[in-house]
């Protein structure tokens, strides 16, 4: 095992396509780090220079203690899972998982040992005898992992390894992997466009935008304190509500100002500490996050911390909690980073049109009981300790 470093790593095609741009990530011996963000963001690209399938335009990649930027995949010591599992139709089970080794004329005992330990592992042992086309996707994905796990890696790279099962199973094989992961303790290198996977599975996440780091954290710590909108707006099921606010001081305290001015929610201090740089904003304008979870029942928070008169569009009840989607005056931000965020042409479309017409609909998150009607007037709290504040120009985190 081994950790892996990018130190200002490039990647230019050569039409001039510029995919990565100065990378510098540590990922610490054993560590599961992810790597994640929108279509086109480089990610899949960082992986693959991992791998040796790319050739790196610039910087130092290192496995362990060696530069690695002029090895050949078979000289770097790790293994690679893919979307489309890359199994043999022909071989059984345990052929697939041990060909590596019997390519690397490792004597058949050790491949037996170790197919048999990885099978034990994987839940396999009734399946080594079958061919792939006589398993599901998640035993496929599994065969994929089995062959991975007997080479002993330095560290393992895994490309959107669940993408092709269905929901349900995904969430399963998420779970699995990142239990498999802790219990061998390998270096992972994950690639997923699914935010979700991000957040439940790595120790850390690193989010990508354009070929750049935009930020690396623990996913609670990415999730709690974006560096930036992109971060804000891409991270998060439903995603975090953006718009631009105004901020006001009056009678010693500051507030932010919804609906053109007709809705101010106080901003306590809490908030503050979040975000010192907010209070400089006071007479400006900022960008205003507001996570869906923290929308709350009016008996739960102060008479200076709703918002009243707000049309409900949609309600959607998910049996543990209820999302209601409810009008606004307050318009969007519409910029390059939220385009990036919402990673969705059309749901960007949308974005616009609303930001022309002045206002956009929010969406609040509560726990289960008798749903507001369509078309309902309803009033909502909302926890404003627990307010985002973002530059409306540069878009980053006002702290």
């Amino acid at each position: 095992m081994a950790n892996v470093v990018f130190e200002d790593v490039q990647k230019v095609y050569p039409d001039g396509t510029q995919a990565i741009f100065d990378l510098s990530l540590e990922i610490a011996d054993g560590e599961f780090v992810i790597l994640v963000g929108p279509s086109g963001c480089g990610k899949s690209t960082a992986l693959r220079m991992v791998a040796g399938l790319e050739e790196i335009s610039g910087g130092k990649l290192y496995i362990g203690d060696q530069v690695v930027n002029d090895l050949s995949p078979k000289e770097r010591d790790i293994a690679m899972v893919f979307q489309s599992y890359a199994l043999y139709p022909h071989m059984s089970v345990a052929d697939n998982m041990g060909f590596a080794l019997k390519l690397s004329k490792t004597p058949k005992d050790e491949i037996d040992r170790r197919v048999k330990e990885a099978s034990d592992i994987l839940g396999l042992n009734e399946y080594l005898h079958r061919k792939p086309k006589a398993l599901s996707g998640g035993q496929r994905q599994r065969v994929a992992m089995g062959r991975a796990i007997v080479r002993s890696p330095q560290a393992f790279l895994m490309d959107e390894p669940l993408s092709n099962l269905d929901a349900k199973l995904r969430v399963q094989m998420r779970a699995e992997i990142a239990a498999l992961q802790a219990r061998l303790g390998v270096t992972t290198v994950y690639v997923t466009h699914d935010q979700i996977e991000a957040m439940t599975m790595g120790d850390r996440v690193a989010v990508l935008k354009r070929g750049r780091l935009q930020q690396v954290d623990a996913p609670q710590t990415l999730y709690n304190k974006p560096n930036n909108l992109f971060v804000a707006g891409f991270i998060g099921s439903p995603s975090m509500n953006i718009s631009s606010a105004k901020l006001v001081r009056e009678d010693g305290k500051l507030w932010v100002e919804l609906d053109r001015g007709a809705t101010r929610l106080h901003v306590p201090d809490e908030a503050l500490e979040r975000y010192p740089k907010a209070a400089d904003k006071a007479g400006g304008e900022v960008a205003l996050g507001m996570r869906p979870e923290h929308f709350a029942p009016l008996d739960e928070v102060g008479p200076d911390q709703v918002w009243r008169g707000r049309e409900v569009t949609l309600v959607e009840m998910l049996g543990a909690e209820m999302l209601v989607h409810f009008k606004t005056d307050t318009p969007p931000i519409v910029t390059d980073d939220m385009k990036e965020a919402i990673d969705d042409d059309d749901a960007f479309e949308d974005l616009k049109r609303q930001a022309e017409e002045g206002g956009q609909t929010f969406t609040a998150r509560f726990a289960p009981g008798t749903p507001p009607k369509i078309g309902d007037q309803i009033e909502v709290g909302f926890r404003t300790e627990e307010l985002h504040f973002f530059d409306v120009e540069t878009g980053h985190a006002l702290r």
